[in-house]
């Protein structure tokens, strides 16, 4: 048995399914390409952040190591002056110390205790001489 026959197109037909074709996947291509200009276009903008926030995280960890420089530095000199004012502190009179003074200051008061002089101590042994 023969085989049935095909409806036979015509060239012009057939070319303009294939113009029809090329248009449409041309098409398909333009819309691609635009896809791939605007992930393009986004990944550069994200790039550009990226890079602007790396500069800025840089830059604000460069200003924090170097404030904790100064307080480094700060807190030493604290220190050094703390040391310092301890170190004098044990220099200072204790309580005990001052109640002894005064007391030495009491007993060698010359407003409340009587002293008597060279020749208030002469005169009065000769008086108590010549009574004798």
């Amino acid at each position: 048995m023969p085989a049935p026959k095909k409806q036979q197109r015509s060239v012009s037909a057939v070319m303009n399914e294939i113009i029809e074709r090329v248009n449409s996947d041309t098409q398909r291509l333009r819309v691609l390409e635009q896809s791939y200009d605007s992930l393009i276009s986004r990944v550069d903008g994200i790039e550009q952040a990226s890079l602007l926030q790396r500069k800025e995280l840089q830059k604000h960890l460069s200003d924090l190591t170097a404030g904790i420089s100064r307080l480094d530095e700060s807190v030493s000199k604290l220190e050094s002056t703390m040391e310092e004012v301890v170190e004098h502190v044990k220099k200072l009179v204790t309580q005990s110390q001052i109640k002894e003074l005064e007391n030495l200051i009491e007993i060698y008061n010359p407003v409340k205790s009587n002293f008597v002089t060279k020749d208030e101590l002469e005169r009065i042994l000769n008086e108590r001489m010549r009574k004798k």
